[in-house]
């Protein structure tokens, strides 16, 4: 157990409705935790907001990969979030090999919180195909960053009606269009992945 944050004059509901507890009180490890947690995701959601709208991703890095797996990683680099710890297998994408980072240190998850991984498959390729970073979730509607052919973009889904065209925008324009909730293959928590 550790001490309660906010000293003696804590309230019941800290600042952002976080707990904090009362003079005497102990605060969870675990909700620690979740409170780290929470700033990484939200400096991460942050990085990578900060860089919609360029090019490149070689204008954040000039030794980053220009694509969406460069891009991912670049910004998870801002944190000290390296993830590039896998050498990568014969013919594995750089999606791919995220996507097994990510399975192989338990990060996946079906709920998304700004700053996870959002995955998709089938874009261009068979399989695990592109990346970004969620922004923001509102309902059961996801805004996220990613790198596409025309820069790094804000784009959104929507969870509850991934084949609706007003809440999804196109992800896959060829052979045949598809939306990105269509596309959709889950998400990733940051933290499992700072090991």
């Amino acid at each position: 157990m550790l001490a309660c944050l906010g000293g003696p004059q804590a309230s019941r509901r800290g600042r952002g409705g976080i707990p904090s507890c009362m003079p005497g009180e102990q605060l969870p490890a675990r909700m620690l935790f979740l409170l780290l947690a929470s700033l990484l995701g939200s400096r991460l959601a942050e990085h990578a907001q900060s860089a919609a709208g360029l090019r490149s991703v070689r204008q954040l890095s000039r030794t980053a990969t220009d694509d969406c797996s460069g891009f991912v990683r670049t910004i998870y680099a801002r944190e000290g979030v390296d993830l590039a710890v896998l050498p990568a297998l014969p013919r594995e994408n750089g999606v791919s090999n995220l996507h097994r980072l990510a399975r192989a240190r338990r990060a996946l998850r079906a709920r998304p919180l700004p700053g996870d991984l959002v995955f998709f498959r089938n874009t261009y390729r068979a399989g695990f195909s592109h990346v970004g970073i969620v922004e923001a979730i509102r309902g059961s509607a996801v805004t996220f960053v990613h790198r596409t052919r025309g820069g790094i973009v804000r784009s959104r889904l929507d969870l509850r009606r991934p084949h609706a065209r007003r809440f999804n925008d196109v992800l896959r324009r060829a052979p045949r269009k598809a939306l990105a909730g269509e596309l959709l293959a889950g998400f990733a928590a940051p933290e499992p992945l700072t090991n």
